[in-house]
């Protein structure tokens, strides 16, 4: 192809993984990630707050006599109030809330990779089919314009004959209406291609419309290995992205159950609290002075509503980690299901292939004999052009089961987290 860039499947899947938006956005989360592990591990450290008031006072009434007569006003020298406070909290012991808040927000991180690492495995694959596809429409286009060429020159025999009368021109007509579906088939092959350039140089970060011309070979290629369907299965329980993530949600809902159980425990603190204000207005006899009042100590709290309030909340959290335990079981079985349908798959198209190879040296033979006797009168036009028309199409079946023995040994490797 004029003006294009050779590109193999590997390069195409460096560039993807730098350039690649949705990638890009998941890497992005996963960051997000790391910094909320970091948030919850430090609310660890104590509690410390600083505040600061002014305002103005009025005359202090006092009810020496009881409420219900008249007051005394203690008179003020100075109507301004000020102050300042620094409080502290440090949680020694909260029902282990704490630690789980973090092995939550680090179980979420995991995911959050877990996810990432998926949706490399689904780049990945999603670039090998489109290059795979690329790589098939390029082939067709060949084969198509190999036979339009044949059959333009055919059709000059034709054309020669018909004008000395030797064939009747409805084989004329029969041999002009093929080439013309072949190029209207040519035509349509080429969109294809293109259309395949354009989501490739997507994924790649490059110009839409840039030409690309696969290197890589197509069918097996060396260092290919079929393993057991066991070691697939067993390589998709330990490394594939799809069973972790399911495994970690698992463990999400089992610390969700664990975070409401803590919510029910007490709480115990040390707290501090010094405020440093004028005038001294708390405490009587109140004075005209700033002064310092600081309190340390031990503080309980617990919430009883918890009892009855999380009741419902820890019934739906135990249903949740059941349904998430059933839901990992259902990805063990998709992915076993996948494997056993791409390993046969494989398995097949590798058979296809040696039959498609015997079937297209079949189909040479009877095109070649039946243009030869078509020629001495000995056979009839449509034999002749059904003969061309098969051996396009077993040229087709091969590069087809070529082509698709890659998909499903690439379909392996992503279900088996390899890819």
């Amino acid at each position: 192809m004029k003006d294009s860039v050779a590109i193999s499947l590997e390069s195409v899947w460096e560039k993807a993984a730098r350039n690649s938006k949705e990638i890009k956005i998941h890497h992005l989360h996963t960051a997000s990630g790391a910094e909320a592990v970091k948030n919850a591990k430090s609310k660890q450290l104590p509690e410390i707050g600083f505040n600061a008031n002014y305002g103005k006072l009025a005359n202090i009434p006092i009810f020496n006599n009881g409420i219900l007569h008249h007051p005394d006003y203690i008179p003020l020298e100075d109507h301004s109030i000020y102050g300042a406070t620094i409080d502290a909290y440090f949680e020694i012991y909260n029902g282990h809330k704490l630690k789980t808040n973090i092995k939550k927000e680090v179980a979420k991180q995991e995911l959050s990779e877990y996810i990432e690492e998926e949706t490399i495995e689904n780049i990945h694959y999603q670039v090998a089919e489109t290059y795979l596809k690329l790589q098939l429409y390029l082939q067709f286009e060949k084969l198509v314009k190999k036979n339009i060429y044949q059959n333009e020159e055919r059709l000059k025999l034709i054309q020669k004959l018909h004008a000395g009368g030797v064939v009747l021109k409805s084989d004329l007509l029969r041999a002009q209406l093929q080439l013309s579906k072949q190029k209207t088939s040519l035509t349509e092959i080429r969109n294809n291609a293109q259309l395949a350039m354009q989501e490739l140089n997507i994924y790649m970060g490059e110009p839409d419309f840039q030409n690309l011309k696969p290197t890589d070979s197509i069918g097996f290629r060396e260092g290919q290995h079929l393993m057991s369907y066991d070691d697939y299965v067993d390589s998709a329980i330990n490394k594939s992205p799809l069973h972790k993530i399911a495994k970690q949600k698992v463990a999400l809902s089992k610390l969700n159950i664990e975070g409401l159980k803590s919510d029910k425990l007490p709480r115990i603190g040390l707290f501090g609290d010094y405020n440093y204000s004028y005038p001294q207005i708390k405490l009587y006899p109140y004075e005209n002075a700033p002064y310092l009042l600081g309190v340390v100590g031990v503080k309980l709290s617990y919430s009883i509503s918890s009892i009855y309030h999380d009741v419902h909340k820890e019934e739906e959290a135990k249903i949740l980690y059941e349904e998430q335990k059933i839901a990992q079981e259902n990805v063990q079985d998709n992915l076993r299901k996948d494997i056993n349908r791409a390993y046969k798959r494989y398995i097949e198209d590798q058979g296809k292939i040696e039959e498609l190879q015997l079937n297209i040296k079949q189909a040479a033979e009877n095109s070649r004999i039946l243009n030869h006797t078509y020629f001495n009168q000995l056979s009839l036009i449509t034999d002749l052009l059904d003969a061309d028309t098969q051996l396009l199409q077993a040229q087709f079946e091969l590069v087809s089961a070529k082509i698709s023995e890659q998909v499903h040994y690439y379909q392996l490797l992503k279900n088996t987290g390899n890819l």
